[in-house]
């Protein structure tokens, strides 16, 4: 389905019908030099669906034990706590840098929306690139 509105932010959604509800499904993808836009996240959490969009957001927080905070993950955190969004990370960093004396951070996130079920991301290091990919585990009926 098309997300119109989006400024900086890839995404790509389908729709579909979990115990007779529309759940919206994104992933997005958000460069290291494009900005996040609080209009961008309301492309893509309006319209009071569910939703659940996992992608490289490429935002940074300590206390995702990332090795600095950035304005990118202020501006999401901000936007979920006003729209009631939840946020879910790995546990795992979900990056691997090229140099090895630098610090994995998390960069890849789940965020949900009206979800009812419960969402367990997991990251994975099966694949050999930049980023380690996220399982998405959540249940429903």
């Amino acid at each position: 389905m098309p997300i119109p509105g989006l400024a900086h932010l890839e995404a790509t959604a389908i729709q579909v019908t979990i115990a007779d509800k529309q759940v919206k499904i994104l992933a997005a993808y958000l460069s290291l030099s494009s900005t996040l836009i609080g209009a961008d996240l309301s492309a893509c959490f309006g319209r009071g669906m569910p939703v659940l969009m996992a992608g490289a957001l490429n935002a940074k927080h300590v206390d995702w034990n990332s090795r600095l905070s950035t304005r990118r993950e202020k501006l999401l955190r901000d936007y979920a706590d006003v729209n009631y969004c939840v946020i879910f990370e790995s546990g795992t960093p979900t990056t691997k840098p090229y140099n090895p004396m630098a610090t994995s951070d998390f960069l890849d996130m789940v965020i949900t929306k009206n979800l009812t079920s419960p969402v367990y991301p997991t990251s994975w290091s099966a694949l050999n690139s930049d980023h380690l990919p996220v399982l998405i585990d959540t249940t429903c009926r």
